[in-house]
């Protein structure tokens, strides 16, 4: 999980966003995001690196869940190739393999990026 804090600097002139992110596992089904801390100024980018070694999934999925708790909200999700939600496709990069890992970048960070955000692995039956 990873979360997105906005924090204003001593002088109030420039702000920077906190993020941290922590792992929970389900036995041998495990999916790792990181890194666990990172700090970034505003107009910056944040890269979120997901990993697993799950046999047979062969696709990974991006959340966000707001500050106000409001729900998650479907990013999108990278299969053979990226496939972005109308709403993040100016904001967000997702790049990998899908099969082992992936990462999603945020663009031009802003106070709305500040979220929580998830990783989750997914297998597709053909």
């Amino acid at each position: 999980h990873l979360c997105l804090i906005q924090k204003p600097l001593l002088n109030g002139l420039f702000q920077q966003c906190y993020l941290s992110s922590w792992t929970a596992a389900n036995h041998a089904k495990t999916v790792l995001q990181s890194p666990n801390d990172l700090m970034k100024n505003q107009n910056e980018s944040a890269v979120i690196i997901c990993s697993h070694k799950i046999q047979d999934y062969n696709r990974m999925l991006w959340y966000k869940q707001s500050q106000d708790m409001s729900g998650l909200k479907f990013m999108g999700y990278l299969f053979t190739n990226e496939n972005i939600e109308p709403e993040f496709i100016n904001k967000i990069q997702m790049q990998g393999d899908a099969k082992k890992n992936a990462t999603l970048t945020i663009n031009n960070l802003t106070p709305q990026d500040s979220a929580v955000y998830f990783c989750a692995a997914y297998y597709t039956v053909i």
